[in-house]
């Protein structure tokens, strides 16, 4: 797939490039356009996969920015987030609701410190110094965007139904956003650097398991609605996009430095 993929781009690189006007103005502006065509190198990881990249944080920016505004507005989205609390609600039981409380804890600054404690010491071990910074980067960027949301937004959480009281503003969920960036980060440097197919794919489908489970915990114990949890995830995506992209761009910074 990914061999198919690369040749259909090669192919259409070839031949957007030997359009005559395309020719001129790679004659008349040759650094420019080295730079422009680098961005779509298949290569390397500064060409066309950074710039996919960069392209995915712009869209889920764009979808962060419109679901605001439509929480904001009091759009469809704020009766669709009262109407699922609800019927939530109204099917909670005890026991799931002692199991939902176990699995947001992971999402609590207690867990990930711990998490991301554990993980230092890894990346120190084997000398991932990189992917150390990349981690702590997106986590730090993870906590001072979600504050800084919270205070913009205001949103004052679910009335009534929550389980265990909890303070600060609702919108967006920072167990969302932190779980996403968290296991999400963890998730790809396990498949960035281990060779074993079966644990890495293992790992991925525990990670996003439970990225879905404390999320969902969230909106199940009354304490977020859907919105907020839909919103911590594309704001945690887009740090963990972040996270990637700088321990990448290092990576091939290097190499290049050791040819």
């Amino acid at each position: 797939m990914k061999n198919l993929l690369t040749y259909y781009i090669s192919t259409f690189r070839n031949w957007f490039t030997g359009i005559p006007a395309i020719q001129r103005f790679r004659m008349q502006h040759p650094k420019l356009s080295g730079f422009v065509g680098g961005r779509f190198d298949t290569k390397h990881f500064v060409g066309l996969p950074l710039t996919l990249l960069l392209l995915v944080v712009a869209v889920n920016i764009m979808l962060l920015s419109e679901l605001t505004e439509s929480v904001v507005d009091a759009e469809w989205i704020v009766v669709a987030d009262q109407k699922f609390t609800d019927l939530l609600y109204s099917m909670r039981a005890e026991w799931l609701s002692v199991v939902m409380f176990g699995l947001t804890q992971l999402g609590e600054q207690i867990a990930v410190f711990a998490i991301g404690g554990i993980a230092t010491l890894i990346f120190l071990f084997r000398k991932r110094y990189w992917a150390l910074v990349a981690f702590w980067l997106a986590m730090g960027g993870v906590g001072l965007s979600v504050r800084f949301a919270k205070t913009f937004i205001s949103r004052a959480r679910p009335s009534d139904v929550a389980y265990y009281e909890v303070e600060h503003y609702s919108f967006p969920s920072g167990h969302a956003t932190t779980v996403m960036a968290l296991f999400g980060l963890l998730a790809y440097f396990i498949y960035r650097h281990n060779s074993n197919k079966p644990f890495r794919k293992s790992i991925f489908w525990l990670a996003a398991v439970f990225i879905m489970l404390v999320g969902f915990s969230r909106i199940y114990l009354g304490v977020h609605f859907l919105s907020d949890v839909l919103a911590g995830f594309i704001l945690g995506f887009v740090w963990m996009l972040v996270g990637i992209s700088v321990e990448e761009v290092m990576m091939y910074r290097k190499k290049k430095r050791q040819v």
